[in-house]
């Protein structure tokens, strides 16, 4: 249906021209035989429709669509006058046969010949020919750019979704990485806890592969599988209590958010904290807007700036893609305390 709607606009189009053009010349020339009425509207609309596909197919696509300005102003005159010149004769042949119906227009051609003259009629028909350029032209240029928005927002969409894939990617392995080592610790360390992080592991692991093909999964679920996260990580501390995660405001709202979004905070905040020191991290849910926010003392030898590693990178870019208007994310660093803040706004 969509390929077909041009095609049904234009159809549309002329079928409008030829009706109102139908009521005019029969309010002008009510007497007219109708084999002559026929041939008039005939000769019109072929020779219009002849000039506007003409333009529509070959001057736009091929010289005005290439910058080519000058060339393309020539071959519209060009045009002009040879439709001016080919239809002339046949407007003059008219109008000698249509005077013997006529009478005004019989006097008309006796009291004023110079109105009837070739080159008269020729001028008269290219201006008219020049109006049919102008709406072919503006149709056809619409047209064209109408049709380029639509493609490249689609490429657009495209490319975004292609993105935030590779980049969710990205994020898998980088969480698996990190969560084996402290698995391998565990089992290093023979500590008893080893089959409780498995298991915690195989738990996430499924998240990932089962619950988050979707572009936005519920709030509720994310906030478990960050809990399960949490509980993963909590098995390497040897104070447990060090590492707490504080929620308020009605989780269980109707709200949704893309998968995976706030782990690279967490997993930041153990790449670069210190684990001795307290890790806090509290979710609060005001309204449609989240706010999510981490906190932890960083390591001696942690750089400068700890937020550009891949994890926050990826999840700047996710933001920048997905809540392009609807987001903050900052973060801080005072002494040897880091904290990284996320606000999402107009949760749906």
């Amino acid at each position: 249906m969509k390929n077909r709607l041009p095609l049904m606009l234009h159809v549309l189009l002329w079928l409008g021209l030829i009706v109102f053009n139908i009521v005019y010349s029969n309010l002008q020339y009510s007497e007219m035989p109708w084999q002559w009425w026929a041939f008039d509207k005939a000769q019109t609309f072929l020779f219009h429709i002849g000039l506007f596909y003409f333009n529509w197919f070959l001057l736009v696509p091929k010289i005005l669509a290439k910058d080519k300005v000058v060339l393309y102003a020539v071959a519209v005159l060009v045009s002009l006058a040879v439709f001016g010149a080919v239809r002339a004769p046949l407007e003059l042949f008219e109008f000698k046969q249509l005077a013997a119906f006529d009478a005004e227009l019989a006097k008309q051609l006796a009291k004023f010949p110079d109105r009837f003259t070739f080159f008269r009629i020729m001028l008269q028909l290219s201006i008219m020919g020049l109006m049919n350029i102008f709406l072919s032209s503006a149709l056809k240029v619409t047209g064209d750019y109408l049709k380029n928005e639509r493609l490249r927002k689609e490429l657009e969409h495209q490319h975004m979704a292609t993105e935030l894939e590779l980049l969710k990617a990205q994020v898998n392995p980088h969480f698996l990485f990190n969560t084996l080592n402290n698995i391998y610790s565990l089992a290093y360390q023979q500590a008893p806890n080893t089959p409780d992080a498995i298991m915690k592991l195989s738990l996430l692991l499924r998240y990932q592969l089962y619950e988050t093909n979707t572009t936005l999964v519920p709030l509720e679920k994310e906030i478990e599988h960050l809990q399960n996260l949490l509980d993963l990580h909590r098995l390497r501390l040897t104070d447990p209590s060090l590492l707490s995660l504080e929620i308020k405001g009605d989780i269980c709202t109707s709200f949704s958010i893309p998968p995976m979004l706030l782990m690279p905070l967490v997993e930041n905040m153990f790449k670069h904290g210190l684990a001795s020191a307290p890790m806090h991290l509290w979710l609060e849910v005001n309204g449609n807007t989240l706010t999510f926010t981490t906190s932890n003392s960083l390591k001696a030898n942690s750089p400068s700036e700890v937020y550009g590693g891949l994890g926050l990178g990826n999840l700047r870019r996710r933001l920048a893609l997905l809540y392009p208007h609807a987001h903050t994310f900052e973060t801080k660093t005072v002494g040897q305390e880091f904290t990284a803040t996320l606000t999402l706004s107009n949760l749906t």
